[in-house]
């Protein structure tokens, strides 16, 4: 139990790492020549034109010009890894630095590349000239596979340009976003009969806390196991920060409390190891079990397009859009607090988990208020609310949130055209009437 949430967290933080998979794929390069020597002589009824039949000097020279144009495309493809970060951080967000590193398809360039030239090294050392008591020996097999690798490096180049290009463009940057935040929906319980989020009780009474041992975000909760080992130590705990907030070193991170027991020194001390033992906190940000993450990364492009250095209200009314598509799949499934109760339903543990309002405001709060001036994001939080509420008019306290949100942007407006305001204004009716309805009673393009 106790290792199990941190090689989650290790192992996260290793699979979005750049440098895991070119180095597996360095160490397969090093074995691999050796084992195609030992193949040597070749099978007869291996075709001899598919293979190298060159003499030493000749594979020498093939297996150095491979090794050495490999390494100068590999330090491009590193340049242009390198502009591609830069460039998505300073017109997107530094948030997806990270989504761009954990690619597997900027991975697999990288150790295609780093792979290809290592192989070549490998199979390099094993040619041996004629001379002093040794025959000459050309690995042919490996020497070919060499010259396979090399073409594909050279499609792996081609296609890592393809990609930079097309990943550099918002529209597709922010649909992987979408893609990935309502994957995280399979990891939130979903079983409650309910939609109202659910809210965590107050600490128990007389409830120690639990200080964070180090700094960090939040970024895994074992809840499941957690809550055996409260079981098992009698204790009930309640953790304070939500998955993806900071955590500052000395900060309460839980409280504990309804042990038997008294708390003391020792007790205190256990109660910590119990709690540390079952969360991950590290030193970014992540996406995992994070439902916040996808929508503050769209909310980020949005407020930024909105910069007055950028002023690109298109950008930023692409990214509403796109919240939307997220928050309607938020909209129907339970959101709220990770409780686990007993079976005489009482509290054992409890883990903050964000709630539709909270969702809604990180979705449109942004857009809102440095958006109120421009009539084209006005529509596109309107419109996204228009969306959201076609999901939520079942739900009378999911249905007030809409209300809210709707009533706070059409008051932020702020037009001075009065054919703007009225566009705004009609959309706004809109909205309304559909959250009554249940369903659109006209198009936004009617509504204009």
């Amino acid at each position: 139990m106790a290792v199990d949430v941190r090689l989650s967290g290790w192992w996260d933080e290793l699979r979005d790492s750049l440098w895991l998979v070119p180095t597996l794929t360095v160490l397969i390069a090093v074995v691999l020549p050796p084992l195609l020597a030992e193949l040597e002589p070749l099978p007869t009824w291996l075709p001899p034109d598919l293979v190298f039949g060159g003499t030493p000097d000749g594979a020498r020279a093939i297996l150095s010009q491979l090794a050495g144009a490999t390494i100068t495309v590999l330090a491009l493809v590193f340049s242009l890894t390198v502009v591609a970060l830069q460039m998505a951080a300073s017109q997107f967000t530094p948030r997806l630095l990270r989504t761009f590193l954990r690619s597997r398809r900027v991975q697999l360039v990288m150790s295609g590349m780093v792979g290809s030239a290592v192989f070549s090294v490998g199979v390099l050392r094993l040619v041996r000239s004629e001379g002093e008591g040794i025959d000459a020996f050309v690995p042919r097999l490996a020497v070919t596979a060499a010259l396979v690798l090399s073409f594909v490096a050279v499609g792996l180049l081609l296609y890592f340009i393809h990609y930079v290009t097309q990943h550099l463009r918002v529209d597709v940057v922010m649909h992987e976003i979408v893609t990935f935040s309502t994957q995280q929906l399979a990891v939130v319980p979903g079983d409650r009969e309910t939609i109202p989020d659910r809210l965590a009780p107050d600490p128990p009474a007389g409830a120690v806390p639990v200080w964070a041992r180090r700094d960090g975000f939040l970024q895994l909760v074992d809840i499941d196991r957690l809550s055996d080992a409260a079981r098992a130590a009698g204790v009930r705990l309640r953790l304070r920060p939500t998955l993806g907030d900071w955590v500052t070193k000395g900060t309460t991170l839980a409280w504990g409390g309804g042990n038997d027991d008294d708390t003391g020194p020792g007790g205190r001390d256990e109660l910590s190891a119990l709690v540390h033992r079952h969360v991950y906190l590290g030193i970014d940000r992540t996406e995992s079990t994070d439902l916040a993450f996808g929508l503050r990364q769209l909310q980020d492009v949005a407020t930024r397009a909105l910069s007055p250095g950028i002023n690109d209200p298109t950008t930023a009314a692409l990214a509403v859009t796109q919240m939307s598509s997220v928050l309607c799949r938020y909209a129907a499934h339970p959101l709220g607090d990770d409780v686990v109760e007993d079976e005489d339903g009482q509290v054992r543990v409890a883990a903050p988990r964000p709630g539709f309002a909270a969702l809604l405001e990180l979705a449109v709060g942004g857009a809102r208020r440095y958006g109120r001036t421009d009539p084209e994001v006005l529509a596109a939080l309107l419109t996204l609310l228009i969306d959201v509420a076609e999901h939520v008019a079942d739900s009378a306290d999911r249905g007030e949130v809409v209300a809210v949100q709707i009533d706070r942007v059409l008051a932020s407006a702020e037009l001075d055209d009065p054919v703007d305001e009225e566009r705004v204004a009609r959309i706004g009716r809109v909205a309304k009437e559909t959250l009554r309805s249940g369903s659109r009673v006209a198009t936004v393009a009617d509504a204009t």
